[in-house]
């Protein structure tokens, strides 16, 4: 199977849910595995371009239409928006309130 991201990348988020099923080729990520997957982008230097979340309705994973992004600054370092990108997504996903941390996913846009 071709990777989605990249081998390395895909063997951090392949711990979610596929959501194949949704028409998107990516992983929906629980609240603890997606700040897991955040330490572990930390420490490979990949920075998170945004971010989707995913909610479980019904039996069915859908998008909530709740998102979030992060733009590299002219001229910034590589190591910069790497550190700043993964705040920014960790702060977000901190605070983002779940009644139920079984039924909202995190699904991630890592740069490639």
């Amino acid at each position: 199977m071709e990777p989605v991201w990249s081998n390395q990348i895909d063997k951090i988020l392949k711990v979610g849910h596929s959501l194949d099923n949704v028409g998107v080729q990516n992983w929906a990520l629980t609240k603890d595995q997606a700040l897991n997957a955040l330490e572990q982008f930390s420490t490979l230097e990949i920075s998170i371009l945004g971010g989707d979340v995913y909610e479980y309705v019904d039996g069915i994973i859908r998008s909530s239409y709740d998102s979030w992004y992060c733009d590299s600054h002219s001229g910034e370092a590589k190591r910069d928006f790497v550190k700043r990108s993964i705040e920014k997504a960790k702060s977000y996903i901190e605070a983002y309130k779940v009644e139920d941390v079984n039924k909202v996913f995190f699904v991630f846009v890592p740069d490639t």
